[in-house]
């Protein structure tokens, strides 16, 4: 079964509004106070969704290339990224941070275009890594936001 591409793509364009319109509530002073979730702070968690969405343009390239080969990674290959991504997020400033991130969705965004056929595979990708994953991030910032507001 193909994707909707067009549909995907608004999917990952109104996510990711919705992440920094919650982000961009959070006092800028306040943007890079880790507790959004344990250790980490809105900026932290904007690069690191752009991180995912980077992965993911990567993926997408493979699968559009015949060259993705789908191996599950184990959960400490998983969690050795999130934290390099963390302690890189740490050394940037909020406009550094976003700068990152909005390359990394667009390197997805660009993939997932360059697509000839968007199959479940590439779709899945997509979603889980792009909008799907802003959204869980997007309420633990608002839910901050609330709080530091």
């Amino acid at each position: 079964m193909m994707a909707d591409r067009d549909e995907l793509l608004t999917k990952e364009a109104d996510g990711w509004a919705a992440l920094l319109g919650a982000a961009e509530r959070v006092p800028a002073d306040q943007r890079t106070v880790a507790g959004v979730v344990p250790d980490w702070s809105v900026v932290d968690l904007v690069f690191h969704c752009g991180k995912y969405a980077e992965l993911t343009g990567g993926r997408l390239e493979q699968m559009a290339a015949g060259t993705y080969v789908d191996v599950e990674q184990p959960e400490h290959e998983w969690q050795a990224m999130n934290d390099g991504w963390a302690a890189e997020s740490k050394t940037l400033t909020w406009e550094q941070a976003v700068a990152a991130a909005e390359a990394g969705r667009m390197k997805a965004r660009t993939a997932l275009e360059a697509m000839a056929e968007v199959d479940d595979a590439a779709a899945t990708w997509f979603s889980d890594e792009t909008f799907e994953h802003y959204t869980e991030h997007t309420e633990e910032i608002a839910r901050f936001a609330g709080g530091a507001a």
